[in-house]
């Protein structure tokens, strides 16, 4: 991936900011989750680098406005329907890749048979609710709450103790104690 800031911690110094970190130290939200999955990570210094992605995307952003057009779409749920429902199939079943001059979804099943791919299944026990959660530590007061947004919330666990707050915005809160969820809260 990119050196964006939602993928890297990068050293910033400016007028009215300065961080003591360096590069790397700092914790990035999306990076944390890539590691409980046990994902590594590649930063590539350009497009170009990122090879095959960057294909896709461009393939993507020149399709989709067109179908947008073509059937007079005007809103974003709507695209989003068609790039699910049409680009995305048609880019993996049966689009000619430029450069490797197979189909993506032929390639990919080929490099089952072979023993060639990388991913794995997912283990049982992973929770993605709260992988793919904004985390935040806090500490229990004395109360067995914590504090979060402004707000008192009811942890289950002891006081004293450190939790994680995971966050999905607009949706929910969930409390976990040593990989163990306590408490969920709908918002």
């Amino acid at each position: 991936m990119d050196q964006h800031s939602i993928f890297r911690f990068v050293e910033h110094q400016g007028v009215h900011v300065s961080y003591r970190l360096r590069q790397d130290q700092g914790r990035v939200q999306f990076r944390r989750a890539l590691e409980e999955l046990g994902i590594g990570i590649i930063y590539a210094h350009s497009p170009e680098a990122k090879g095959k992605i960057e294909k896709r995307f461009d393939y993507f952003q020149r399709r989709l406005p067109y179908l947008c057009e073509r059937y007079k779409v005007t809103d974003i749920q709507e695209a989003n329907r068609i790039l699910r429902e049409e680009v995305i199939p048609y880019y993996n079943e049966r689009h000619i890749h430029a450069e490797t001059e197979e189909i993506p979804q032929v390639r990919w099943q080929r490099a089952i048979r072979e023993n060639r791919a990388k991913l794995r299944p997912l283990p049982e026990e992973v929770d993605l609710d709260i992988v793919f959660s904004l985390q935040y530590q806090r500490s229990v007061g004395k109360d067995g709450t914590i504090s979060f947004d402004g707000k008192r919330w009811k942890s289950g666990a002891q006081p004293e103790q450190k939790v994680i707050a995971c966050l999905h915005p607009g949706s929910k809160l969930i409390i976990v104690q040593d990989g163990v969820k306590l408490w969920e809260y709908q918002l």
